[in-house]
């Protein structure tokens, strides 16, 4: 990540989704990059879902389910989003079928 972009992250204020989007498009990240999906039994009665992510997975998320984004913060070198439970198929579609 360039001096300008980690100021972006650094900075007091939020940047916007447009902005973060734009920062971590393409961005595979290092080897030590990763992603997770927060999907606690507390959260389901809540109705939501926390996705957190220091690479391109960002920029996917906002594309696809950013009418159902509720709140992001800055965690880090990444980002964490709190959304809705209804752009989430669950935890089990994250693997394919083997046969």
């Amino acid at each position: 990540m360039s001096k300008k972009d980690n100021n972006l992250l650094l900075n007091n204020e939020l940047p916007s989704l447009d902005e973060l989007r734009v920062l971590f498009k393409g961005k595979g990240g290092g080897p030590e990059s990763e992603s997770h999906v927060l999907d606690s039994n507390m959260d389901k009665k809540d109705d939501f879902v926390y996705v957190w992510s220091d690479k391109a997975d960002v920029t996917k998320i906002i594309d696809r389910c950013r009418n159902s984004i509720i709140d992001y913060s800055v965690l880090g070198t990444g980002i964490q989003f709190k959304i809705k439970r209804e752009a989430f198929r669950g935890i089990h579609c994250a693997f394919r079928r083997i046969k």
